[in-house]
């Protein structure tokens, strides 16, 4: 009996005890959570975040971007306003100018070139080509024979042509004393030997070359003026008086009994 009465009273102080526990952390939480809501009251809020910096950072960047595209690609630049130029404004009127006349045109003379390069004779282009350009390229057979050079060129075929720019080099009027550029991408052998046929340019195995067309329109027709190997960029092309608008455009007046060249 005594035991019990013991079991019961060390029972009922430990329900004591927990009870008053009880009580001291709940006090202690609520104190904390006010001094937490208190401290949290006092701090400042936290600033919007800036982007300025970012701003002026890529508004910098895009511009010289931009600018630096304007000099890395000029050509292309050049080349995508002449293509604009020749399809909607000067085709519709003269055929000659379109691009594709204008394929046809360099697909049907490139073999030619390359032909005469090789046998030294360009008399077959004398349809196709400007005195100017038969006479230089004349003098320059005669000066590789002096040499004892060779050059071998042989075409596999035209694989791209690039219109750089048209442009006036006379007193016209238009079409007449227009030049236009033409940058060609081409597959073939092309190579310069030396009389003991060591290769002096160029490499003795089919690749990809470029060369940059000059065409120069008599009036009628186009014919070649000149060809020259492409090492660079033409950037020199926004010095070049432009072509006029097609409106101020006239074919010359026709011979009597002449008959108008195709």
């Amino acid at each position: 009996m005594r035991l019990r009465v013991s079991a019961l009273s060390v029972l009922s102080a430990l329900s004591s005890l927990s009870a008053l526990s009880a009580l001291s952390v709940l006090s202690a939480l609520s104190v904390l959570s006010a001094g937490t809501a208190l401290a949290q009251r006092e701090q400042p809020p936290p600033a919007p975040p800036d982007f300025s910096g970012m701003v002026v950072f890529w508004t910098g960047a895009l511009i010289i971007m931009a600018l630096m595209g304007r000099v890395i690609f000029r050509e292309q630049l050049h080349e995508r306003r002449t293509i604009r130029r020749l399809i909607h404004e000067i085709g519709p009127f003269f055929p000659e100018f379109d691009t594709d006349a204008l394929h046809k045109w360099v697909h049907l003379c490139a073999p030619h070139v390359w032909h005469g390069w090789r046998v030294r004779d360009m008399s077959g282009l004398a349809d196709f080509a400007t005195p100017a350009f038969l006479a230089e390229s004349a003098a320059a057979f005669e000066q590789a024979k002096h040499k004892g050079q060779r050059h071998d060129a042989r075409l596999d075929r035209v694989l791209k042509i690039h219109p750089l720019g048209i442009y006036m080099v006379g007193s016209g009027p238009p079409p007449m004393d227009l030049e236009l550029m033409l940058r060609l991408e081409s597959k073939g052998v092309d190579q310069v030997l030396d009389p003991d046929g060591a290769v002096i340019t160029g490499k003795p195995f089919v690749r990809q070359v470029q060369h940059l067309w000059t065409l120069r329109h008599d009036g009628r027709r186009w014919r070649l003026h000149r060809v020259v190997e492409a090492t660079d960029d033409v950037t020199d092309l926004a010095k070049r008086p432009p072509a006029p608008a097609v409106a101020f455009w006239k074919r010359p007046p026709t011979a009597p009994g002449a008959e108008e060249s195709a």
